[in-house]
């Protein structure tokens, strides 16, 4: 007897085995194999090809005692394969947990207790009038055992993790696994607490920093169901689930969900495409929805929950354009002359500020005065960022570090001038407003999934930290029922560029930051410093009114033919010669076959043209939604034939353009 084998190695194909008379293997099992002369373990996927009789064929050589991978799982990797033109064999690899399916792993593991993970219902929360509404439209929409789509759309602070809350416990209760999609590590800290508040222990906490004997036991808890709710980062979603019931995406619309990284897919939208498959039901929760998500639910593919008023009707902030042109700050400065007493009647009163400023380090550039020398990355085009804290020059793209030192052409070391504006900057000037006030800076630079940033995040939430200084990452879903006060320094810097979705990622940005305020205290603001005070993005911020720019926005998408009225598939060429990368994106302009209405643009340098030591070069594919290119495309890319020095990365539904 032959079977085809599915290895988790960068194939579009299977290998055929043949089975030894003592083995029972039926699809889906998992085997271990020889393949080139390594043990690999790999997954029974059908019955065996027809080969020449020439061919010599290997045996499998042991089944692996482990759950076995279902038909709906595997339709779920063949679909995940066809729609993001990846190799089925590396898809595959997402599934496969190689130090867990080991024999001696396997083992070890059924002797582990799980009484940390098993949940209790003993507590009751207390819903407010309109989260009893929401709940009761939820109770109609999501049921077991089918498939819906339902975004859970509630503006910051209305308790819309309260509501997903009681949705997993009916789940739990009713036997079944529950998955929670989170986009930042950072974010499990807080979430986690509300967790065991609610369900008398924390969930299983999946992501790639946690220990190699934990992610062990979670994986071996969630195949034999002894762990029924999860919460994690992307990598979650492959986990060897018995019986999932719901999955939840938190956050939905953030950027996060896409991984760009070896196989680039978007975790939100491939966590639709698997309970489409498996006949389950899926809740996506936002404040600020992506426009493809919101766009879906006006032509009825999604459901709709709306919650328009703050848990126990706390007030929204009041925003307040700032106009650096007629309020400008004192020279060298950042921080308007004109909010600074404010600020300061702010701080005396025990009210807890936060300054915003979207950009890690201390200064964007920096030149020699003396022979004008710029510190540039020499593997990315871009500048090197300075860091303060650690005296270092650092590259944010492939995190080349380089000291300060540097012989000048002119004579002796180079005499530095540093420009742009970095959240480390601001820090600084904080302090010197603030002297004498606990003062905390919040960026990825610093915050960790470890004790310190516990404490950190215990001091802020008790309002033992005064003023906060952070990047985007405290946008993410924190919870500071102190904070009262936000000053955006720059609110202008997410316009540059020539991304598509600038105005949509400001407006979330803007929001999503806006509704750290005022949780659970009256009367907060929200500052918004701008040279641009008459953009219709921050207006629209403003008037509080999210509907209509979503409108506005979907409307500006139809005129201009862009997502959610057309798709989008980028064709990113790299390598370490440019020359090379420019002939071969130019050759495979003219070879990429186009369906009828389809449209190819570039290639163009990527506005970053250079990573890594990698030249870059994008082409766009632009086609109507009732198009499905990659049936052909996919077939196609086998026939290209690429350089060993060049590279091509391909990106369906881009959300970066870089």
């Amino acid at each position: 007897m032959k079977l085809d084998v599915l290895l988790p190695l960068k194939f579009d194909h299977p290998f055929t085995y043949s089975v030894p008379k003592e083995m029972n293997l039926s699809i889906g099992d998992f085997v271990q194999v020889s393949f080139r002369n390594k043990d690999v373990i790999g997954v029974v996927w059908k019955e065996g090809s027809v080969l020449k009789n020439t061919i010599k064929i290997k045996n499998i050589k042991k089944k692996i005692s482990f759950p076995s991978l279902t038909k709906e799982k595997i339709i779920f990797i063949e679909k995940f394969s066809k729609y993001n033109l990846v190799d089925i064999g590396i898809v595959l690899k997402l599934f496969i947990y190689k130090q867990a399916l080991t024999e001696n792993s396997i083992k070890k593991i059924l002797n582990e207790e799980y009484e940390e993970y098993y949940d209790q219902f003993d507590k009751n929360i207390s819903f407010d009038e309109n989260q009893i509404k929401a709940i009761k439209i939820l109770d109609e929409k999501v049921l077991p055992d089918s498939f819906s789509t339902t975004l859970l759309h509630g503006i910051t602070g209305s308790g819309k993790t309260l509501i997903y809350l009681k949705k997993i416990k009916d789940f739990l209760e009713k036997g079944y696994q529950v998955l929670v999609l989170i986009p930042e590590i950072a974010l499990t800290n807080q979430i986690k607490e509300k967790f065991k508040e609610y369900f008398g222990n924390y969930p299983a906490i999946w992501h790639s920093s946690i220990s190699e004997k934990n992610k062990k036991k979670i994986f071996h808890g969630i195949s034999n169901q002894k762990i029924n709710l999860i919460m994690g980062a992307r990598s979650s979603l492959f986990l060897p689930f018995k019986k999932l019931g719901l999955i939840i995406i938190d956050e939905e619309h953030d950027q996060s969900f896409k991984q760009d990284d070896q196989i680039t897919y978007n975790a939100r939208d491939m966590a639709i495409l698997l309970s489409s498959i498996q006949k389950i039901p899926i809740i996506l929760i936002s404040a600020t929805p992506s426009i493809e998500t919101y766009y879906n639910t006006l032509k009825k593919n999604f459901s709709y929950v709306s919650l328009i008023k703050r848990f126990n009707d706390a007030e929204l902030p009041e925003i307040k354009i700032i106009d650096l042109k007629k309020f400008p700050a004192k020279k060298n400065k950042f921080i308007s002359e004109s909010i600074i007493n404010d600020l300061k009647n702010k701080i005396s009163k025990k009210e807890q500020i936060l300054f915003f400023l979207n950009r890690r380090g201390y200064s964007t550039c920096v030149i020699c005065s003396k022979c004008g020398h710029r510190f540039q990355c020499p593997n990315c085009s871009v500048a090197l960022t300075f860091h303060k804290e650690n005296n270092q020059l650092i590259c944010h793209y492939c995190d080349y570090h380089s000291s300060l030192k540097k012989k000048c052409k002119e004579d002796g070391d180079c005499q530095l001038t540093f420009y742009g504006l970095g959240v480390e900057k601001i820090y600084e000037e904080v302090k010197e407003i603030f002297p004498d006030k606990k003062i905390e800076l919040f960026s990825s630079d610093f915050i960790h999934e470890d004790e310190k940033t516990k404490k950190i995040f215990e001091n802020i939430y008790n309002g033992k930290i005064d003023i906060i200084v952070g990047t985007q990452l405290i946008s993410k879903g924190f919870h500071f029922p102190m904070l009262n006060c936000i000053v955006v320094v720059n609110a202008d810097t997410n316009f540059l560029g020539s991304d598509i979705r600038s105005s949509e990622k400001t407006f979330q940005l803007m929001n999503q930051l806006s509704g750290r305020a005022g949780r659970e205290v009256k009367k907060s603001i929200v500052y918004l410093q701008s040279f641009e005070p008459e953009s219709e993005t921050l207006k629209s911020i403003c008037d509080k009114n999210i509907l209509s720019f979503y409108q506005a926005e979907i409307n500006f998408r139809e005129k201009a033919n862009l997502p959610p009225y057309t798709k989008l598939i980028a064709f990113i060429v790299s390598g370490k010669n440019k020359f090379d990368v420019d002939e071969f994106a130019r050759i495979l302009k003219n070879k990429i076959p186009l369906m009828k209405n389809a449209k190819l643009l570039g290639p163009v340098s990527a506005s970053i043209s250079l990573i890594k030591g990698k030249y870059r070069s994008r082409l766009l594919l632009k086609y109507p939604n009732s198009d499905f290119p990659q049936k052909i495309l996919k077939d196609w890319l086998k026939t290209i034939v690429i350089k060993k020095n060049i590279s091509l990365t391909i990106d369906v539904d881009p959300i970066n353009f870089r």
